[in-house]
């Protein structure tokens, strides 16, 4: 093969215009966009669970530590604090778990329902006050710690949570567009 047709069969010209004619029709992208993050949400919920799918191929054992590291970057991960179902354990604590599948909730509810709306950082701070009040009772020794309790306040931060994560990255795309 000659060395033009190699670099014309490399070429990614095909696929920029394919890109292209994306992004001029706004709805494709606002769909694409929100099937995009509904999947970057489940992937990332499914790291959670990663240790239910080692049970079901071994061969995902040498992933697991990766998987496991990667998530410690935004969970202490306490054994106490896990999740266990079936005698497998999450790979995050329960208040985190409720937090992911909250945003992963709001991200479904966001394929049918675009929120327009920009919301005040009172809302989120609202959302935080159960959380927050579930801390310092159990670390005041008011109560025990409650996996059900922190997964409902997690979750319930993480439903609205999304709408400001999908609010920012709203705007980045914006200020992308308009660079270009």
């Amino acid at each position: 093969m000659h060395f033009y047709t190699i670099k014309k069969c490399l070429s990614l010209r095909p696929l920029r215009y394919w890109y292209i004619s994306i992004l001029s029709n706004l709805n494709n992208l606002k769909i694409y966009f929100r099937i995009l993050i509904v999947c970057l949400f489940l992937i990332w919920c499914a790291g959670i669970f990663f240790e239910f799918f080692v049970h079901i191929d071994s061969y995902l054992i040498a992933l697991f530590p990766f998987i496991k590291k990667s998530y410690s970057l935004v969970c202490h991960q306490q054994p106490q604090k896990l999740i266990i179902i079936f005698g497998i354990k999450t790979i995050v604590c329960a208040r985190c778990t409720g937090i992911y599948i909250g945003m992963l909730l709001g991200s479904t509810i966001f394929l049918f329902k675009d929120f327009t709306k920009n919301f005040g950082v009172r809302y989120l701070l609202y959302a935080s006050l159960p959380m927050v009040v579930d801390v310092t009772m159990y670390s005041a020794g008011i109560y025990l710690y409650s996996k059900t309790a922190a997964f409902l306040t997690g979750l319930f931060f993480g439903s609205i949570g999304f709408l400001y994560f999908y609010n920012s990255v709203k705007e980045l795309l914006k200020e992308i567009l308009i660079r270009e």
